[in-house]
């Protein structure tokens, strides 16, 4: 059996009898997969698969619940009739077209196909895998480097360590300047067999201005990163025609050149509302100011319904204030405790909080020591000791 995982429902797929099926089952069992689908011609939800499996085609006359092979590269789900050449992967069970139709929406559907019935809790971070599974299906790394005011051989250079150092988030910007630099640095690390692009997830923001000019910035930056695919793409802040940019990004998932989108610096719940209010697709990542003593949890415990992850900026408070940060008493006697550097104290509270966090170094060592957090955990109290020192003070306002 065949499971597609899309919004928190799981269809069971009855496998065909084809050299089609069999790849496609040989492909889940080395990991699921997850496609960005989106209505066709009213009767289907279709999306590529990344790959090409062997053909088996025939002219078919599909039925609700079909699951089609098209082109040997993408993968459709019918909820209604149409006439072609495919080849069957196999047929969800069990639902009328009605119950179908429900299930996988209007507008574009994040499927993830699994041989497993269960799938990992979206928002939960999985300190195994270091990753959260995001409401877009994809898993994203629960700890990075920030790249801002990184440039250059500065910014290449940096990226590269991270990979080396095990990290596998890298963030950065249009307004940063430095997305070159940031894929240069990706790439020396793919040259010399640290990582795959695969195993890296790149996050960067875009003021898009409105719906006309986004597009095309959305494939600027892919360009500059040298990439085919961006797996987050953030709106950076509030600014004029936020529905219009969202727009846009959410073409760009349907077209395969983002994977995840989502927004910046939106720190209440009305301004998350009016997103909500035009997506169609949900934002999986809100990423904001917060630290020891700006800890926006209502907003985390707000959005945690729709599965949205919130990932900090500034987890150290930002330049001006770490020294503040790393010398606050509770953090210096909880490293003391562990054997650890305040930095670590305060990352390992990031992540055990359930936010990502993406604290920004040039130093190789520090690189290396950010992400060496993983051997230790924090006990209840000390977290709560932590969250005492919250008096909700932002040191920026964008």
């Amino acid at each position: 059996m065949i499971y597609a995982h899309v919004n928190r429902k799981a269809l069971k797929i009855l496998a065909a009898e084809n050299s089609s099926a069999e790849a496609f089952l040989d492909l889940l069992k080395a990991g699921d997969v997850t496609i960005e689908m989106h209505d066709y011609g009213s009767f289907e939800k279709v999306g590529a698969l990344g790959t090409t499996l062997p053909r088996n085609d025939e002219q078919i006359t599909t039925e609700p619940g079909d699951v089609i092979l098209y082109q040997g590269n993408q993968v459709t789900i019918y909820y209604d009739v149409n006439s072609w050449s495919f080849t069957r992967l196999g047929k969800v069970q069990g639902l009328s077209q009605a119950e179908l139709k429900e299930i996988l929406g209007t507008g574009n559907a994040t499927v993830t196909f699994s041989l497993s019935e269960e799938t990992g809790e979206t928002g939960q971070f999985n300190f195994e895998k270091q990753t959260v599974l995001l409401n877009s299906g994809y898993e994203m790394p629960i700890i990075g480097l920030g790249t801002w005011t990184l440039k250059g051989d500065e910014a290449e250079n940096s990226v590269y360590h991270a990979l080396k150092s095990g990290m596998r988030l890298i963030d950065t910007a249009r307004y940063y300047g430095n997305e070159a630099a940031v894929g240069r640095g990706l790439q020396k690390a793919i040259d010399e067999g640290i990582v795959t692009r695969e195993e890296v997830f790149i996050t960067t923001k875009i003021y898009g201005g409105n719906y006309e000019h986004a597009g095309g910035i959305i494939d600027d930056a892919l360009k500059d990163l040298n990439l085919d695919y961006i797996d987050l793409l953030l709106i950076h802040q509030p600014g004029y025609d936020d529905e219009g940019v969202y727009k846009a990004m959410e073409e760009a998932v349907a077209a395969g050149k983002l994977r995840s989108i989502g927004i910046s610096n939106y720190y209440t719940k009305e301004q998350v509302d009016e997103v909500l209010s035009f997506a169609t697709i949900v934002p999986a990542v809100i990423q904001n100011e917060n630290h020891l003593y700006y800890q926006n949890t209502e907003l985390q415990e707000y959005v945690s319904q729709y599965g949205i992850v919130i990932e900090s900026w500034y987890p150290f408070g930002g330049r001006g204030h770490t020294s503040e940060h790393f010398g606050n008493e509770v953090i210096k006697e909880l490293a003391e405790k562990y054997g650890k550097s305040s930095a670590q104290i305060i990352l390992r509270w990031q992540l055990q909080a359930g936010f990502i966090a993406i604290p920004g170094s040039s130093n190789p060592d520090h690189i290396a020591e950010n992400y060496d957090i993983f051997d230790f955990e924090l006990t209840e109290e000390d977290m709560q000791r932590i969250r005492d020192l919250d008096r909700q003070e932002r040191y920026e306002n964008w």
